[in-house]
């Protein structure tokens, strides 16, 4: 029988589809579709709306409170990103597609 460390089990390395999916989420990490600068998490969001209120983050996240709590998270994840979409510069213009020569 193989050693644990060779066998690629917990004890040991990774297993192959491990080290392969591993490969695959590196190459594809620095691509710009993959990740969104302005993604907040809803802890992050109930967080915020509690500092901006000045209430207790329990307050916010109570679903006891009248209204959705989903609603409440959405509308203030949109306040935080269109605050952080004016502080932020503008985009550049897009990329004219080169001319060939004629």
């Amino acid at each position: 029988a193989r050693p644990a460390a060779e066998a690629g089990g917990a004890a040991g390395g990774t297993s192959s589809f491990k080290r392969k999916r591993e490969e695959a989420q590196k190459a594809q990490a620095g691509s710009s579709h993959n990740w969104n600068p302005l993604f907040m998490r809803a802890d992050a969001v109930g967080e915020a709306m509690a500092e901006r209120y000045g209430v207790d983050k329990r307050q916010v996240l109570d679903s006891e409170g009248g209204g959705s709590l989903a609603v409440r998270l959405a509308q203030g994840e949109t306040h935080l990103l269109s605050r952080a979409r004016e502080w932020l510069p503008p985009p550049p213009p897009p990329r004219q597609p080169a001319t060939p020569p004629p």
